[in-house]
């Protein structure tokens, strides 16, 4: 559950805490996505396919849950600009705008007009961008994380949706069309487990994201490295793992095929509001105690519970394609792109 940012803490700080918390061990982000997808699997309900239940494709989709973390170790502009957003929203920011996580619009755009249409109105209301500090255009964005799901989810939606048209129809395709279709189904299944994933850690919806920011009454840490701590060394330090966790795990989290946009605020705004009792943990070091670990387990069992019920909601949410349908009984039975069987007898 990593929030990708410029200005993350440095190597040398992460390694420092590493070292103070768990010498030698392997990175939390990994490790925290592996156990929520694990308990996800763990809770499809019996409506969802026998085969969707396996244990390769149970390691595929854990193999795919860190996959976004993964493309940011390319460093290219044009990825990260697409990229980092997706992971995080800062509800604070998106204050100024008029906007809040309860009274999002339901499409990037419509949302991303909103933000540039208030800057252009009101420069003098919002940070300039300076752009040899933010060369992938990123660094002014209150984040898109809520959009990432949702449309994430929809694609997943729309891999079942060419599954069941297949299957409908057998008889007009190929088995490795089956196969495929599956394929993209797992694959689409395994990214969205990271952005749901990263939306069970507070500190991926707050400004608060590296440390506390501006005014600061109650005296919390201001250490850049604070989120390197909750995403890698805390779960280390606790010693938390799938195994731990598996028989405490939860029912798929309610998520509705017409009302999921409103579903999905939902759930990012609690972890939102966990963002203030994380940082009071911190304070008086219960996050190392008994409590703090407690805090990290429930983000992940809520995790797990959320990605089921979303995975559930995209695969009750597919439909019959007509268009596919109709393609299938005009040019089928055949392989895309080859010619066709010729017909025994």
């Amino acid at each position: 559950m990593f929030k990708i940012r410029r200005g993350l803490a440095t190597a040398a700080t992460v390694a420092l805490i590493s070292l103070s918390l768990a010498p030698g061990a392997s990175a939390w982000d990994e490790d925290g996505h592996a156990i929520i997808t694990y308990l996800a699997c763990d809770s499809l309900p019996e409506t969802m396919p026998d085969w969707l239940k396996s244990p390769e494709v149970r390691d595929r989709l854990v193999y795919l849950a860190s996959e976004p973390d993964r493309w940011r170790g390319q460093h290219n502009v044009h990825l990260d600009h697409i990229n980092n957003p997706d992971h995080y929203l800062d509800e604070e920011k998106l204050h100024p705008y008029g906007l809040s996580l309860k009274n999002l619009p339901r499409l990037r755009t419509e949302y991303t007009d909103i933000l540039a249409t208030k800057r252009a109105l009101h420069p003098e209301k919002f940070q300039k961008r300076v752009a040899e500090k933010d060369k992938d255009y990123t660094r002014l964005s209150p984040g898109l994380l809520p959009y990432s799901i949702a449309e994430r989810m929809w694609k997943v939606a729309a891999g079942w949706t060419q599954l069941k048209t297949y299957e409908n129809h057998r008889d007009r395709i190929s088995e490795t069309m089956i196969k495929n279709a599956k394929e993209n189904i797992i694959y689409h299944m395994g990214v969205l487990s990271h952005f749901v994933g990263d939306g069970s850690q507070p500190l991926h919806l707050t400004h608060h994201h590296h440390g506390w920011v501006g005014a600061n009454p109650k005296h919390y840490t201001t250490d850049k490295a604070f989120h390197a701590l909750i995403d890698d060394g805390i779960i280390l330090f606790h010693g938390i793992y799938f195994d731990d966790l598996r028989n405490r795990k939860q029912p798929p989290r309610s998520f509705s095929t017409t009302n999921y946009w409103k579903d999905i605020r939902t759930y990012l705004y609690e972890s939102y509001e966990l963002v203030e009792p994380l940082y009071e943990l911190e304070k008086t070091g219960d996050l190392k105690r008994a409590e703090g670990k407690r805090f990290i387990e429930g983000r992940l069992l809520e995790a797990g519970s959320a990605l089921a019920g979303i995975w559930t909601a995209a695969y009750e949410g597919a439909r019959i394609d007509d268009f596919r349908v109709n393609r299938l009984k005009k040019r089928y039975p055949k392989q895309p792109g080859l010619a066709p069987r010729k017909k025994e007898g």
